[in-house]
């Protein structure tokens, strides 16, 4: 496959799976499994981490673009409160428990640096991914199916941010989705599906941003315009295409539950299973 498809086919693939609770890392290591990069000037592992981590800023972007006056008003107070001047502090609170949601995968991504940059070199990944989709439908469907009456949600509050941040640490494991682990936990929680899913996005701000610079420092060496030209072009597919998923998002959970979501897991966690167990 011509490259260039290739990083617009993955660009797709990520916008579409990213913020929906079905693990967009997932997808990608299946998409790359049967169709990788050819022919690259540069080591072909280094640059499939690289671009694979360089595509979700793009749908990073798409999050800042679509809610950038909720995280501006909210700047705005955070600075007012700070400076004693009249304000209640929702934007303060705001920030504080995007702080202490992602304090918890941070570290605990520091800790374990070294098997994240291997693991998707261990022979049983597709194991580890098939059971980290059939595990996570079933806890989704579980969870969902208590949780259907959505309309007395919990408020985040400081507790509620910690505990989703260190169930937000599970997305570590290949598969398991960042966005299903802190949809998933702030539902178990009695969040509204609205707040649960908007503070996923909101989390998810820092921490694939910090993760890209990480990647993106760890992979200079690899950056020349042959490379940079694919990085750039699988970014601005990803922004364009998830800045309008996340508003199909958005207006399917206010009619439905993220049960269907539970179902796509389990249907392709089998799937993949499978596909291992047959060698």
């Amino acid at each position: 496959m011509d490259n260039t498809l290739n990083a617009f086919l993955r660009g797709i693939i990520e916008a579409a799976t990213e913020f929906l609770p079905v693990s967009s890392t997932g997808h990608l290591f299946l998409f790359s499994y049967f169709f990788p990069f050819e022919n690259l000037s540069v080591p072909h592992e280094a640059f499939e981490d690289l671009f694979d981590i360089f595509i979700q800023s793009g749908a990073i972007f798409s999050v800042v673009a679509l809610y950038y006056k909720t995280l501006w008003n909210h700047l705005r107070s955070a600075v007012l409160y700070i400076s004693k001047k009249n304000d209640d502090g929702t934007g303060f609170r705001f920030y504080l428990n995007l702080l202490i949601g992602i304090l918890p995968i941070l570290i605990l991504g520091f800790v374990f640096k070294s098997w994240l940059d291997n693991v998707k070199m261990r022979p049983d990944l597709l194991l580890i991914l098939g059971g980290s989709w059939l595990v996570g439908g079933l806890l989704m469907v579980v969870v969902e199916k208590k949780h259907l009456d959505d309309s007395h949600g919990q408020t985040i509050g400081w507790k509620e941010s910690l505990i989703v941040g260190c169930l937000q640490c599970f997305a570590l494991i290949p598969g398991v989705s960042r966005s299903a682990a802190t949809i998933i936990s702030a539902r178990t929680l009695g969040i509204s599906k609205k707040d649960s899913a908007e503070f996923s996005f909101f989390l998810a701000i820092p921490v694939l941003t910090l993760a890209g610079l990480y990647k993106l420092y760890k992979h200079r060496a690899i950056l020349n315009s042959e490379t940079i030209g694919l990085l750039l072009f699988g970014s601005i597919v990803s922004f364009i295409i998830c800045f309008f998923i996340i508003k199909l998002f958005m207006a399917f959970i206010r009619r439905r539950s993220f049960i269907s979501f539970g179902v796509y897991r389990i249907a392709i966690g089998i799937l993949v299973i499978l596909y291992f167990l047959r060698g």
